[in-house]
């Protein structure tokens, strides 16, 4: 090309920059893309990270990726702009006790805590077409929020090209028995489904399609990157491919047909790659996510030890700095201040909660943390699965939009329970209880629950719960029979049993004062029936009307039903005998008795393995000399006591103890286990004149299992005695 005379010099410049242009790009056309496939391992996975730490030390660029299962989620948040610095931070940081614990119990309301008190086990069935199990052992609600955190900038995306390092994820349809790769939608949602272990996670539903972990099919997607247009392939694998011992037990068998599938297919996608990764995971297992630090150390290893194959790919300084520029410019850090608030997935009343839950967010820059607990606290209805949330709306004009999803088996609900407790040192009593719960039986907001349990001490009730419109007024109707089993001692030892049946009715008026705490009062009619089961038949019995008026508030800021990590739990009730049988000859009634009662506890966490608390119970009848006594011996209540071995008109037990995190089941079927000590003060006495204090040591141990609290120990009198407890499922009597 000419040009005009004048113009010659600055005709050559732009020539020699357009040359410097062609060069550069020509430079870069001529390095091939390296693109990296991550594979899935559950835990292990955290290793891809000290792998990415590697190439970035040694300007190792990575211009495309792919993931599956844990791999997706590495990949992703490197996709997303994410160093191995920030990735290794969000790990670290990450609660997984709460990521795969029963999380909803800080956030459930009042009614909800107390039927997870009452059924501590962490399976919740449903009835919808029978009794059906649950879809996973977690609802995928912390991961939800997780994923979303990190997508939240690109709301806008449809093309995963269009990331900071173009990504693709991938999942499995149980319709078609295929492979998905996704590379278009919304990015959380990609992230999600090729994480939704079987039995772990719930699937992801994304069109015709049933999206679970696509790890049996593709465990190490490089042929995916191949795909993508990688000229050369990295592929990271977390997991093993090699020979191992057979398991020849029915559930090792079942579990190594699976594993050997998987490491056959990985085998094979393996071989799409042109440098193979395979990081030493040995002595790692697939729910080590506490161990983040030893596993990035592993994948750097394997990276060190590829170097001579890795370094190859190396740029320069100059190339890396315009490289990693690049990469920065396309990244995303803010989302839009929110403008309106909409909702997909559910009904109108709980949409209103909704959008007063997250309006105050609204015209502000996002307050992340804030959105999270607000869904957290709706996933405390248990009506949905799970709760997440991405922004939507045109520019200028964004909002958010908050999406439930349904639980495929529930409402209505079905909680099963095993309750296993020695009342004695060698006398136990077995319950096994259920409870059918369902929801907006007679209106909006309205709770059925239907209760029956067998074995020892049986009982049967039903409780419906109204709220009056859309206020915080509730009426509570409700029908019980139950029958109890209660022992006499004298010398510290049972000489007679008395059976006491009750059949009774009535109703509440209350009000719900918070999320976590209501007060009611009421009043039941029905009658009472006490013979002796064993002992002396010359024993005085009784029977006929009983009339009751009661009052009681409940307050409920604990994080957990087994052990809390903070917060205080609190039962005041106030009861007036307005009627109640004669025993003859026995000076003792419950005619006219006004009994209060006091139950609270309150946590304090030191640290994460470490807590302490303190437990306050006490109860009077005032003036009055009830057949209805006070009774001591449960745990943390001066157990060194039989159960029902110190009755009285009044008592009053102080508890001050420390737990201490010794270990921890695995994620999905438990929680942590504690060993701890407690020293109990207290008394139950007929008068002031005659209180014994007693001062009692234990010591034992609680885990939080797949069934419930698991709690054993030993109660040391100072002033003599002492008794071994266990107890299984609901057993701290709150």
């Amino acid at each position: 090309m000419l040009f005009p005379k004048g113009h010659m010099k600055t005709g050559q410049l732009c020539v020699a920059a357009l040359l410097m242009t062609v060069t550069t790009a020509h430079a870069q056309q001529s390095r091939p893309r390296v693109g990296v496939a991550f594979g899935g391992g559950s835990a292990k996975g955290i290793a891809h990270i000290g792998v990415i730490q590697w190439l970035e030390e040694h300007r190792v660029p990575i211009d495309l990726a792919a993931g599956t299962s844990m791999g997706g989620l590495v990949g992703g948040g490197y996709a997303t702009g994410m160093s191995a610095s920030e990735l290794r931070t969000l790990i670290v940081e990450t609660d997984w006790d709460a990521m795969f614990g029963s999380s909803s119990f800080p956030f459930k309301s009042i009614r909800r805590k107390q039927d997870a008190r009452s059924f501590p086990s962490r399976l919740e069935f449903g009835l919808k077409g029978g009794i059906v199990p649950p879809t996973s052992l977690n609802d995928g609600q912390q991961v939800d929020l997780l994923l979303a955190r990190i997508a939240a900038p690109y709301y806008d995306i449809d093309n995963f090209d269009e990331l900071p390092t173009p990504f693709r994820t991938v999942a499995l349809d149980l319709r078609t028995a295929e492979r998905v790769v996704i590379g278009r939608g919304w990015f959380a949602t990609a992230m999600r489904a090729t994480m939704s272990l079987p039995g772990i996670f719930p699937p992801v539903e994304i069109g015709s399609y049933v999206l679970v972990d696509g790890g049996t099919l593709d465990n190490v997607p490089a042929d995916v990157v191949r795909d993508m247009g990688a000229g050369v392939v990295i592929a990271i694998n977390v997991g093993s491919i090699g020979e191992q011992t057979v398991d020849y037990t029915l559930f090792g068998l079942m579990g190594q047909t699976v594993d050997s599938m998987m490491r056959a297919n990985t085998r094979r996608a393996l071989t799409a790659a042109d440098i193979v990764i395979s990081v030493d995971t040995g002595g790692f297992g697939s729910l080590d996510w506490r161990r983040a630090d030893e596993l990035i150390a592993r994948g750097y290893e394997a990276a060190r030890q590829h170097s001579a194959e890795l370094l190859q790919l190396a740029v320069s300084e100059a190339e890396w700095a315009e490289w990693t520029t690049a990469r920065e410019r396309r990244r995303r850090r803010t989302v839009p201040n929110p403008q309106f608030v909409s909702t997909a997935g559910l009904g109108p009343v709980d949409a209103s909660v909704v959008r007063k839950e997250i309006t105050p967010l609204l015209d502000k820059p996002l307050d992340t943390p804030a959105l999270e607990e607000g869904l957290a606290a709706l996933s405390g209805l248990d009506r949905y699965q799970a709760f997440t949330w991405k922004t939507i709306g045109p520019p200028n004009r964004e909002g958010l939009l908050v999406q439930a999803r349904e639980k495929p088996y529930a409402p209505p609900f079905m909680m099963l329970g095993i309750t296993m407790q020695n009342a004695t040192s060698d006398d136990f009593s077995v319950q096994v209880a259920a409870r059918y719960l369902a929801f907006d039986v007679v209106g909006p907001r309205s709770e059925l629950r239907i209760d029956g349990v067998i074995g020892s001490d049986p009982s049967a009730a039903i409780v419906l719960h109204r709220p009056f419109g859309r206020s915080r007024l509730f009426g509570r109707p409700f029908a019980v029979a139950e029958r109890r089993t209660i022992d006499i001692f004298s010398d510290d030892r049972v000489i007679a049993q008395y059976r006491r049946d009750r059949v009774f009715g009535g109703a509440q008026i209350g009000v719900d004062l918070s999320r976590q705490s209501e007060v009611a009062a009421g009043i039941r009619y029905g009658w009472v029936n006490a013979t002796v089961r064993a002992g002396s038949p010359d024993l005085p019995e009784a029977g006929g009307q009983e009339v009751v008026a009661r009052l009681h508030w409940a307050y409920d800021g604990q994080d957990s039903p087994v052990v809390p990590s903070l917060g205080t739990f609190a039962l005041v009730t106030l009861q007036h005998f307005l009627e109640s049988p004669l025993v003859p000859d026995v000076e003792r009634t419950d005619d006219g008795v006004t009994q209060a009662e006091v139950n609270h506890s309150t946590f304090w966490s030191l640290n994460r393995r470490n807590r302490v608390f303190i437990a306050g119970n006490g109860g009077t009848s005032f003036d009055g000399k009830p057949i209805s006594r006070f009774a001591l011996g449960q745990p943390f209540r001066l157990d060194a006591f039989q159960v029902g071995e110190r009755t009285g008109d009044h008592y009053a037990v102080f508890t001050v103890g420390y737990l201490h995190q010794i270990g921890r089941l695995p994620d999905f079927l438990g929680g942590r286990v504690h060993a701890g000590t407690w020293l109990e003060n207290g008394a139950a006495f007929d008068s002031g004149e005659n209180a014994d204090i007693n001062t009692h040591v234990g010591v034992g141990f609680v885990m939080d299992t797949l069934v419930g609290p698991v709690v054993m120990g030993t109660g040391i009198g100072i002033d003599g005695g002492w008794r071994a407890f266990f107890g299984v499922g609901s057993v701290f009597g709150r």
